[in-house]
């Protein structure tokens, strides 16, 4: 049964001062921070597109339960929340960055054609997208001290807090999908589009934004690139073959942990979150949470560093 949960609507606000180079804000692997502004750069036009999407599948849709309705227009408000903090992301990268520039055209013009084909095809493609940020994050989660350690704590955060709630919304285009008369039938050909368009973007982008660094004449960090994009690859293909099924639906799937206990450090007093090297060391946290969180982060953070815990992002109200 899929969950219908009320989602919660997190509008963070990130605040790129001076001190942060978007375009080098991993600083002990600059490649791996390549790939995420690929992504990044993509997201102010793929996430519009989806959202566009499933509303006009919802809109095919014979009766859509009410319950439906308002869990699409949560999870359109989550996501339309995270492109908006992309896109000032992208702003101050795409000022010092002629390829990130390029980067950003294309995005525009792959979703711009795409947005020609039919709603049902709209539809299944938006809930492969999602099928594929599901694995992303479950992907980073399985590594968060090897892929984020040593980067920027304010950047790496707007890039977990995105895929966190990837992971809480994952089924909602989906509901969509099984609700709709035909999308269903899309599904085969959308998965693979979807695939080779976010994948093929990624790769793409991360290469073209890498070799300005002198850091790509180091041969170890290509090596880093080619094994991150197979490890990758072996967390989403099992995911899209399984959407293959009829009768497969997202939350069948097993959640990660790490993310989804973030989240609830949520407060929505004073609508702020902890950064993501600072969760599960606040006050209100149980012992068993706070040593979850340690454990993922799989050495970030000092257990005795309490001061950490006070520096939090500002969300809008």
């Amino acid at each position: 049964m899929p969950d219908m949960t009320p989602l919660t609507v997190r509008r963070i606000r990130f605040d790129w001062e001076d001190d942060v180079d978007p375009d080098r804000w991993h600083h002990t692997m600059p490649e791996f921070g390549a790939g995420a502004n690929a992504v990044s750069l993509m997201m102010p036009h793929a996430e519009p597109f989806v959202i566009a999407a499933v509303r006009r599948g919802l809109d095919e849709c014979e009766n859509p339960t009410p319950e439906l309705r308002a869990s699409v227009d949560l999870w359109a408000s989550q996501e339309a929340a995270h492109f908006k903090q992309h896109r000032a992301f992208n702003r101050r990268l795409t000022e010092v960055s002629p390829i990130a520039r390029f980067l950003d055209r294309l995005g525009a013009r792959i979703f711009s054609a795409l947005s020609h084909r039919s709603a049902s095809f709209g539809l299944a493609f938006a809930a492969a997208f999602e099928l594929v940020a599901f694995s992303a994050a479950r992907w980073a989660e399985s590594g968060l001290q090897r892929y984020f350690g040593g980067a920027d704590e304010r950047a790496a955060t707007l890039f977990l807090w995105h895929l966190a709630e990837e992971i809480e919304h994952k089924g909602i285009a989906h509901d969509v999908v099984h609700a709709h008369p035909s999308a269903l039938k899309k599904m085969p050909l959308a998965i693979w589009v979807a695939f080779v368009v976010l994948v093929g973007y990624t790769a793409l982008g991360g290469v073209l934004l890498f070799v300005r660094s002198t850091a790509a004449l180091n041969p170890i960090r290509w090596a880093r690139l080619i094994t991150w994009g197979f490890s990758m690859n072996f967390v989403v293909m099992p995911v899209l073959s399984g959407a293959l099924l009829r009768d497969f639906h997202p939350d069948q799937l097993v959640d990660p942990p790490w993310m989804a206990q973030w989240l609830r450090e949520y407060d929505p007093e004073s609508e702020t979150l902890p950064l993501w090297t600072q969760a599960g060391l606040g006050q209100g946290g149980s012992t068993a949470q706070r040593e979850l969180f340690l454990s993922s982060l799989d050495g970030v953070g000092d257990e005795s560093d309490e001061v950490g815990a006070e520096e939090r992002i500002e969300f809008i109200s």
